[in-house]
């Protein structure tokens, strides 16, 4: 327990730093345009996912140990929440680690060679991952659905209150990215050349 309450903690920060940094480019990316907006926009999917992810599980743990849910609906429930974020987590997340080669082509340091090659193992880890795992999760989604629309009231129950707890993780998790990054937004002057619409190919 104690060690998914700090691998919670890790997500969490993670995904602060990923909401903060977008929030910081925020402004710059918005009269930019191009490639580093859409970088931008995948830091904050990063972010929702990770926060959204996070309060699921804090949710499930919780609603256990309080008897509010029995151990099948906790199955379904992490399934269906990793169903709903794996493809944003893994479409930004291949966006992202494309960036970060070519900012390492461009200024080959050994700072960006790290970030570079931290980005790829996280993608291929998530990649594989969702190989194996989306299967089983797609299974265990399709027959919770199922027992939601049953005629067993007590599984029914479960199962709709399942998808209340997963609702209310989806909106705090984009609630809290969009605080932090409307937070950060203004924290960085704008450059001249967004400022005054001289684009520099760099944002291209």
């Amino acid at each position: 327990m104690i060690m998914l309450f700090l691998l919670v903690l890790l997500n969490i920060g993670i995904s602060f730093w990923n909401a903060r940094q977008a929030g910081k480019a925020w402004a710059e990316s918005k009269g930019a345009g191009g490639w580093i907006r859409i970088i931008v926009w995948c830091a904050a999917i990063q972010a929702a996912v990770g926060f959204t992810s996070s309060y699921a599980i804090l949710l499930g743990t919780l609603a256990y140990q309080l008897g509010y849910l029995p151990p099948q609906a906790i199955q379904f429930m992490m399934s269906l929440t990793y169903i709903l974020l794996i493809v944003p987590a893994l479409g930004s997340g291949l966006a992202i680690t494309i960036h970060s080669w070519i900012a390492f082509a461009r200024d080959k340091s050994l700072a960006n060679l790290g970030m570079a090659g931290w980005n790829t193992f996280a993608q291929a880890y998530n990649t594989y991952n969702a190989i194996e795992n989306f299967g089983p999760a797609l299974s265990n989604v399709m027959d919770g659905m199922g027992d939601v629309f049953s005629s067993d009231s007590d599984s029914d129950s479960s199962m709709a209150r399942v998808l209340v707890l997963v609702a209310i993780a989806v909106l705090a998790g984009l609630l809290t990215t969009s605080v932090i990054i409307q937070r950060y937004a203004a924290s960085i002057p704008v450059s001249e050349n967004v400022r005054y619409s001289r684009r520099d190919l760099e944002f291209r």
